[in-house]
């Protein structure tokens, strides 16, 4: 039988081996196989069996653990938001590979709960509530219960015996004790392989939430497989209010807004390297024994170079964060500066250069999209009524004109030709309406100067009377000029119309006596074809009458 006092070390041995091959550069596992021993059981051979007998089956010399402050981990880099691994990056073993101590983890999240608690319930006691101080009934007599004044307790309006009052419920926590828990937190999330760490900002091209699902179908961060926490290292806007849209507007959190309770919450965390970076290098305390200033080895920044790269992406961004009622605005005076630029950057560049065309293109189409936006709210006008509203739709019209215009040549650009000729149609159209509306006010400026004219006469003033009379006649001059130009544009029209109504006319004309032509044609066809018929009819006739008579008559 063996001995217990032998055996009972070698158990404790095998045990602390086999904790210790879990970790990174430890001892091998087949260092942790049992021990062998002599098999005999005599007294003999147990008192004299000496400890050099016992013998391992380990064929390598033992390795010497290094601590944990010396380990590192590796952990993949990824690239959002198609999470293409792009390398791997070495990290402290004490930073995301701490065993999980569910005490620190509980300290810390009751700590963080106290520390949002506000503590702000209160009630009045008898002597802050409003009224009299007057005894309401004797003190005996009526059979009845003492009672004070109305302010008591006991009664409804009263007081509150023992009310709350406002009060601070936060509690504290060691430092070296709350930066393990935030470690401790992140080893587990690393351990588990919910930890992804990303190299780029967390940020989308649009706050589309169609987009924003997209990517997160393509990746098991939803539905079945839980929501997912985005840390980044600044505000994102676009991603936030794409998440807004999809009712997660807690998922999407910056370095420093994060707690210990977030990190455990969802089912995983993304997070930007430098946010990491941040989080660990504030967390570290209790292994540095310094206290770090927060600006010193922080990541301050870090804006998504790819999509600034994109052209109008940044004044796209900066649209979006103003506010929805002023973004109408805001938008038409961004369109005509964005449009403005390329417009530059195209003439700058060479005539065959790949990208001239593209910019063209994309500052028509800009400057078209702001004038339909002015077009549809324009901008106030100052003046009298009439003439604020002869201005507004003069502006209305010719935004709209030159908007098709401007499509038009994106269309011809583009190799659009039909499309683009039915527009330029529209907008020839469009332009009689914008002279016979400027027209108008001219007109109405003429009339408005030729007032002024009165009333400073009227007054003595006969300088600024013939002035604003000068004034009057030339805007009348104007007005003139666009009506003889609409006028002979309309009987141009009504000339061309008459040429087509003509030509139409000869047409149908040449149309019918072809038709009539077709008509006679087959009545002398039919005619024709009704002669042969009864020629071939007599024909036949004459045959069966002389065979008739060539047959011999019976006797």
């Amino acid at each position: 039988m063996a001995s217990t006092r032998m055996s009972a070390p070698m158990r404790g041995v095998t045990l602390q081996l086999s904790r210790l091959s879990v970790r990174q550069d430890a001892v091998p596992k087949c260092i942790t196989s049992s021990f062998a021993r002599p098999i005999s059981t005599s007294p003999s051979s147990r008192a004299s069996a000496p400890l050099s007998t016992i013998t391992t089956s380990a064929s390598a010399p033992l390795h010497p653990i290094k601590p944990i402050e010396q380990q590192t981990v590796l952990a993949t880099i990824h690239h959002f938001p198609s999470l293409e691994p792009l390398r791997f990056e070495s990290y402290p073993a004490n930073h995301l590979y701490l065993p999980t101590r569910r005490d620190i983890l509980h300290r810390a999240i009751v700590y963080e709960g106290d520390m949002t608690r506000l503590g702000t319930a209160s009630t009045k006691t008898r002597y802050e509530v409003r009224g009299s101080a007057r005894k309401i009934r004797p003190q005996k007599g009526s059979g009845k219960a003492r009672l004070g004044d109305k302010n008591s307790p006991m009664l409804r309006g009263g007081g509150v015996a023992f009310g709350p009052k406002p009060r601070d419920f936060s509690t504290g926590l060691q430092k070296k004790v709350y930066d393990l828990a935030w470690r401790t937190a992140l080893s587990y999330r690393y351990r588990k392989g919910e930890l992804v760490i990303v190299d780029n900002a967390i940020e989308i091209e649009s706050p589309s939430a169609k987009l924003l699902k997209d990517i997160f179908d393509s990746h098991p961060w939803g539905g079945s497989t839980g929501r997912s926490l985005l840390i980044t290292l600044e505000q994102r806007p676009l991603l936030e209010q794409a998440l807004d849209a999809m009712g997660r507007s807690r998922q999407s959190l910056t370095w420093d807004e994060v707690d210990v309770k977030d990190l455990l919450e969802l089912s995983r965390i993304v997070i930007e390297r430098d946010a990491l970076k941040n989080i660990l290098l504030f967390h570290q305390e209790d292994l540095t024994h310094t206290a770090l200033p927060w600006y010193k080895g922080m990541v301050r920044s870090s804006p998504p170079t790819e999509l600034e790269a994109v052209p109008g992406w940044l004044e796209f961004r900066e649209l979006m964060s103003v506010p929805a009622a002023e973004r109408d605005e805001a938008r038409i005076d961004m369109y005509e500066s964005l449009a403005s630029a390329r417009w530059q950057e195209a003439a700058d560049l060479p005539l065959d250069h790949p990208r001239k065309n593209e910019l063209t293109i994309s500052s028509l189409e800009l400057s078209a999209q702001s004038k339909d936006l002015l077009a549809v709210s324009p901008r106030t006008f100052h003046g009298l009524s009439e003439l604020r509203e002869t201005e507004t739709h003069h502006q209305r019209i010719l935004l709209k004109t030159e908007a098709i215009e401007m499509r038009v040549q994106a269309l011809r650009l583009r190799g659009k030709n039909e499309e683009a000729d039915r527009l330029w149609q529209k907008a020839g159209d469009m332009r009689i309406d914008v002279e016979a509306a400027e027209a108008d006010l001219y007109t109405i400026q003429g009339n408005q100067c030729a007032a002024q004219a009165e009333e400073f006469r009227r007054r003595g003033l006969h300088a600024k009377g013939d002035e604003q009379q000068r004034m009057a006649e030339e805007w009348f001059a104007k007005a003139d000029a666009l009506n003889e130009v609409e006028g002979e544009e309309v009987e141009e029209e009504l000339f061309d119309e008459e040429i087509e109504q003509e030509l139409l006319e000869e047409s149908l004309e040449e149309k019918k006596a072809d038709e009539k032509l077709e008509t006679k044609a087959e009545t002398n066809a039919a005619a024709e074809q009704k002669l042969e018929g009864e020629r071939e009819d007599g024909t036949a006739q004459s045959n069966v009458e002389a065979k008739v008579e060539s047959v011999p008559e019976k006797k």
